[in-house]
């Protein structure tokens, strides 16, 4: 009896995140036939994580969330663009990348941080987290303060890296298919980008 129920509940959690993922095409290809309802069904699933990408590439709370808004309008705009042979995130993630950096270039020089408040409510209450390598032991070690100001200092393009690797976990062929470039340009701008994390946090930054 215990050997069925124990099949029973394998079959169940290997099954569960399919329905998601079934959900999440419907809403999509919904989308695609001018449906508005399905479409805030996509923002509302992701516009915390978008919000999250948009404030530590940015480094600032009102411009992140005007971002955020933007890069939901360029997908609305753009939806019938998108393929279903890929995922949805790696095309979502592309589009607010691609929009936050080009954001970032044309700010004026200096230095943009919004240091008002803790961040525990506007993105997830963890530090950077990866494998166990002397990087990500680095980054745990240090207070969120003063990794998101050490971060600030990045451009944009290493920040963008680090930020899909640490904070949204992709691997390295993810992000290259987010970013759209070749894997040893995305393993040169993270490791760069570390080596300049390393030292702002060294320094006190």
């Amino acid at each position: 009896m215990d050997q069925e129920l124990g099949s029973a509940w394998s079959r169940k959690k290997s099954s569960s995140a399919l329905p998601d993922q079934i959900q999440e095409s419907a809403w999509v290809a919904a989308s695609q036939r001018g449906d508005t309802l399905a479409f805030n069904r996509l923002v509302l699933k992701w516009e915390q994580t978008i919000y999250n990408v948009a404030l530590r590439v940015l480094q600032n709370r009102d411009e992140a969330t005007e971002a955020a808004q933007e890069v939901f309008l360029l997908a609305y705009k753009n939806i019938r663009r998108f393929r279903q042979d890929a995922r949805f995130s790696t095309w979502l993630y592309r589009i607010a990348i691609n929009h936050c950096v080009s954001r970032a270039r044309r700010r004026p020089p200096g230095l943009h941080v919004s240091l008002d408040s803790d961040d525990s409510k506007a993105s997830p209450a963890r530090q950077l987290q990866t494998s166990d390598t002397q990087e990500a032991d680095l980054l745990r070690a240090e207070n969120r303060m003063r990794v998101h100001t050490a971060l600030s200092f990045l451009p944009p393009e290493q920040k963008a890296v680090i930020e899909l690797k640490f904070f949204q976990e992709l691997t390295f062929e993810d992000i290259a298919a987010v970013l759209q470039v070749p894997l040893s340009t995305i393993k040169s701008r993270l490791y760069a980008g570390m080596e300049l994390l390393k030292v702002r946090l060294s320094a006190g930054a």
